[in-house]
């Protein structure tokens, strides 16, 4: 099955996740990609440090509000990619219906180490990040179907 939407989930849904939200979407890929945080408060704005970030890399974040992780998400998405293990373990044991399709980043870009949460850190932290999570993305064999 060709992937043609991918769900990208961390805990509050203001770092990580929309920083590879945006950067994976900035990318010819042809997938739709949102994202969502485990523990998100809905509507909360993207952390400034991720929109300096996002936008060196050429996106975006100005428009992002944080979306809770929801099972209509996940019912959306054909891959759901986590920033760690963890994460990914929690919610194959939260839907069960849709663990098959749970993975990390690292996972789908060749890797097992976890994307480092920057919440709290400087700008170089935070840089460090969306390298981490672009170094994935550029892994992931688009054209096979994941």
């Amino acid at each position: 099955m060709a992937v043609k939407r991918v769900l990208l989930v961390c805990t509050g849904n203001t770092c990580r996740s929309p920083m590879a939200e945006a950067l994976l979407a900035a990318k010819e890929t042809g997938v739709e990609v949102k994202s969502a945080g485990m523990q998100a408060l809905a509507g909360g704005p993207a952390a400034p440090h991720a929109r300096i970030v996002v936008r060196e890399h050429g996106a975006t974040l100005d428009e992002h509000h944080a979306e809770r992780l929801t099972g209509a998400l996940l019912a959306w998405a054909d891959r759901v990619w986590t920033m760690t293990q963890a994460q990914a373990l929690q919610i194959k044991q939260q839907y069960p219906a849709h663990e098959n399709k749970i993975t990390t980043l690292a996972s789908a870009g060749g890797s097992h180490e976890d994307i480092a949460d920057p919440v709290g850190g400087d700008l170089d932290e935070y840089r460090r990040t969306a390298g981490q999570i672009n170094q994935m993305l550029e892994r992931i064999e688009w054209r096979k179907g994941l």
